[in-house]
């Protein structure tokens, strides 16, 4: 860790420290501390203030060491809530962070959704939040546990935007935060399907700080999403480009197909080709009714570019000159190869135990061909109608 993390978190995480072994007898807390790895002292020195004998030992020490103090006593004293974030945040100190926007918009995204699942929504919120040991908001004496019970179980009256602010979710460390989504999408809590749903929900939020819920595992076949760096907001040096033209064809249809391609880029290999296919098609469909021709319901993506091609004299044959022919072919093979990593690839077709499975990688090879070839045939078409008298 970088010597210029902020003291700010530092202070907070002795402090943090400092109260946690208070209780130890005075007696004892010199060997506990030593045992830590912290400087020895003397009873005596313990006797006159106990705060005072572990807050001097730690301001000698980086804040490397006081992360791993930290750590130790959670390990052998047991989990400790003010402890865990305090060492959470100074870790997360000088690393990307996402921030309160985000992570609010994220719980305006998750009221679409059953936030238990098929769990009961007060354990699941139990194992990353302590809310039977924190204060209810909601009413006089109660506990964050009696109040959810009473406002968000029984009448209702919180959605669940509501419930993570009010258990503390837009301001714990990024750890928790982040462990709470994973629990979330986890198999043990919804079913596949849903799984991905909220996946798809959440990832778009998540990529403007530069994360994303990519699936790493899985138990029993099922995957097990977890929160991953994945650059900001997924964008490579073209998407903007590739975007603003596509919008400027066609917001509704065209520019939302190249949207959900690349918000599925890095995390839904599968969909990211099955969009990058879908983009191709209809950006030739309405390079073809806007000139005038037809496709039959049931034509594939080669013959859907051949047809626009040929609206826009991009077809080979229409060429003499071999360098064009070359390249107008080779435009041609792009995409029916992306046809075919389409139908082998994607998640449009049944497919048996052994077939191969996309990665990102893959997805991304095919989500920027896509984008560049639709951008070539929406160029031209522009550059054609333009031309006209």
């Amino acid at each position: 860790m970088s010597s210029t993390t902020s003291t700010a978190p530092l202070a907070k995480l002795r402090t943090a420290i400092v109260e946690v072994l208070y209780p130890t007898s005075a007696n004892i807390l010199p060997d506990v501390c030593e045992g830590l790895g912290l400087a020895p002292g003397t009873r005596n020195e313990a006797m006159s203030s106990k705060r005072s004998y572990v807050m001097s030992r730690l301001n000698k020490l980086s804040s490397e060491d006081t992360v791993r103090i930290a750590r130790r006593i959670l390990v052998e004293q047991g989990g400790d809530y003010q402890l865990e974030e305090a060492a959470d945040r100074l870790a997360e100190a000088n690393g990307r962070v996402a921030s309160d926007l985000v992570r609010r918009h994220i719980g305006r995204a998750l009221n679409r959704f059953d936030l238990g699942g098929e769990l009961d929504v007060l354990d699941l919120i139990r194992e990353h939040f302590p809310i039977d040991l924190r204060p209810g908001k909601y009413g006089v004496m109660t506990t964050m546990a009696e109040d959810l019970q009473r406002h968000f179980i029984r009448n209702c009256d919180l959605d669940n935007e509501e419930v993570l602010d009010a258990i503390g979710a837009y301001d714990c460390s990024q750890r928790r935060f982040f462990a709470f989504l994973e629990a979330v999408v986890h198999p043990r809590t919804r079913a596949e399907a849903e799984q991905q749903a909220i996946v798809d929900a959440l990832n778009p939020i998540l990529g403007r700080d530069g994360f994303a819920l990519m699936q790493k595992s899985k138990v029993s076949g099922y995957p097990v999403f977890t929160v991953q760096e994945v650059g900001t907001a997924y964008e490579a040096p073209a998407d903007a480009v590739i975007s603003e033209a596509l919008a400027a064809f066609d917001e509704a249809s065209v520019h939302a197909a190249w949207t959900k391609a690349l918000e599925r880029r890095a995390t839904h290999p599968e969909g990211a080709i099955t969009s990058a296919r879908t983009l191709l098609e209809t950006v030739c469909k309405h390079i073809i009714e806007d000139a005038g021709g037809s496709y039959g319901e049931k034509d594939e993506l080669p013959k859907l570019y051949r047809t626009a091609a040929e609206h826009l004299n991009l077809a080979p044959d229409q060429h003499t000159e071999e360098v064009f022919k070359a390249i107008l072919g080779n435009c041609q093979s792009v995409v029916n190869s992306l046809a075919g990593i389409r139908n082998k690839l994607s998640d449009a077709h049944g497919r048996g135990r052994k077939a191969a499975r996309p990665l990102p990688r893959h997805a991304e090879l095919a989500v920027n061909l896509a984008g560049t070839m639709a951008t070539f045939l929406v160029s031209t078409w522009r550059a054609r109608q333009d031309a006209k008298p």
